[in-house]
């Protein structure tokens, strides 16, 4: 039975490397990257070390005073003078230049002439004419301002039906439709409220100061009541994209991890993504991470699925649905052993790199459909043949519980879910739109707080 150091990484010597220029020629380009980030590692590391000897046994201040301990040293002779270097002829470089400005923002111009008295020559006396002028562009800005939009409607009657004792035909022109009936904000604010909470990520209780500098003392609970009658009314067009992304022929799915308040808990944000004919993207919030809620929101589904291993799918895929796998987690696996076992960690990731380059050439060529998978099947089938024989060859000599064992256990496992986008060219390499979806929500997770009653 082999020991631990027999499972060891496998040493970066000739007798392990593949035999495959292709392959070596990207498991280089892996190295020279873990290299230039190992470099910047030390050096950060070498400066926090200085900095720390400084702090704790040297002087805290910068600055250096009396005596030192090169002062008892001799005063060295200055060198000869070395000759003067001959002038070189330095070549200067165009500049970029100054970027020009988007020519539909609308222009504001403002002259600044001379009185009529500086027109008047101070040699003669004479007025001078115009021959020129000068225009000096700036980019500026005008803060947001709110303001009170007021809609008169008038009234009108029939005078001759009011003298003869009729009924009053009056007539005034209807209210135009508010998102909140008989609300005190207008559509354009609360359409920035919105747009600010979701996608900059600025939570009510910092929108509620950036209003009151604008003016207007509004409670953070009433943006929320606000933002709740917006939901409502947006129900009905979430309802609809979310019945348009089932209709795709391949979705994306993914899941983040949400903090929900008032009882503070944890919640998780999945978000499934249309296919080409099909470009929408939607969220379900749910309390909890059971495989109840992707199955309850794709109940029916019988398309291809972009996603990760979780399991959470699994019945949807016994119910008619297909798993694509995706090569992006297969790849994170591999770069996080590359500290333990770096010889088979870079070869699988120059190996993945030669199926990702398979897919910029095919994108470069605007390859879809049909042509998209036989050309994947040309040039990306047989890397991923030389692929599962790597794999098959080395997953009895690692260790199963090591970085690199989990990495080439979760490939081999999933074999057969990441080779299947070459059956089709309108399925992906990995589910990387699900994952830029949701980015955003991980970006701003610190700024942003769900509250229970505002999901």
């Amino acid at each position: 039975m082999q020991d631990a150091s027999t499972l060891s990484a496998v040493p970066l010597d000739a007798a392990n490397l593949p035999d495959d220029s292709h392959v070596l020629k990207q498991m280089i380009g892996e190295l020279l990257t873990t290299i230039k980030q190992l470099r910047s590692t030390i050096d950060q590391q070498n400066a926090h070390i200085h900095y720390l000897a400084r702090m704790t046994f040297g002087r805290r201040s910068e600055r250096v005073e009396g005596p030192t301990l090169f002062d008892a040293l001799p005063t060295p002779e200055p060198p000869p003078a070395e000759p003067e270097p001959e002038p070189r002829v330095v070549v200067q470089r165009k500049g970029h230049g100054r970027r020009q400005h988007p020519p539909e923002l609308p222009v504001e111009r403002e002259v600044l002439d001379l009185t009529e008295a500086e027109k008047a020559c101070p040699c003669c006396g004479q007025e001078r004419i115009k021959i020129g002028v000068d225009v000096s562009r700036r980019l500026d800005y005008r803060p947001a301002c709110l303001f009170r939009r007021e809609v008169e409607r008038p009234t009108y009657i029939c005078r001759r039906c009011e003298q003869q004792g009729q009924n009053i035909q009056a007539g005034q022109a209807p209210l135009p439709a508010e998102p909140i009936p008989q609300g005190t904000v207008g559509a354009g604010l609360l359409a920035h409220v919105i747009v600010s909470k979701w996608c900059d990520h600025l939570p009510l209780y910092r929108q509620e100061s950036m209003l009151a500098r604008l003016g207007w003392n509004v409670s953070r609970s009433t943006l929320c009541d606000q933002m709740m009658s917006c939901a409502r009314l947006l129900t009905p067009l979430y309802e609809a994209m979310c019945r348009r992304v089932r209709e795709s022929f391949a979705l994306h799915a993914d899941d983040t991890p949400l903090t929900l308040l008032k009882p503070r808990r944890t919640a998780h944000a999945w978000v499934y993504v249309g296919d080409r004919l099909h470009p929408y993207t939607v969220f379900d919030v749910s309390v909890g991470r059971q495989q109840e809620f992707p199955e309850q929101f794709l109940a029916g589904y019988r398309g291809y699925i972009h996603a990760d291993a979780y399991a959470g799918y699994n019945p949807l895929y016994a119910a008619g649905a297909t798993h694509v796998g995706c090569w992006m987690h297969a790849r994170r696996n591999f770069f996080e052993a590359k500290e333990n076992d770096p010889a088979r960690a870079h070869e699988a990731l120059a190996r993945i790199r030669l199926l990702y380059a398979v897919e910029t050439e095919a994108k470069n060529k605007d390859l879809q459909g049909a042509a998209l998978a036989a050309y994947r099947q040309e040039h990306a089938g047989p890397l991923l043949k030389s692929f599962a024989d790597w794999l098959a060859e080395e997953v009895p000599r690692v260790l199963p519980k090591s970085k690199m064992g989990e990495a080439m256990g979760y490939a081999s496992n999933q074999w057969s879910t990441l080779v299947r986008y070459l059956q089709d060219g309108r399925l992906t390499i990995d589910n990387a739109p699900a994952e830029q979806a949701i980015r955003p929500l991980a970006v701003g997770r610190r700024n942003v707080s769900v509250h229970s009653r505002g999901v």
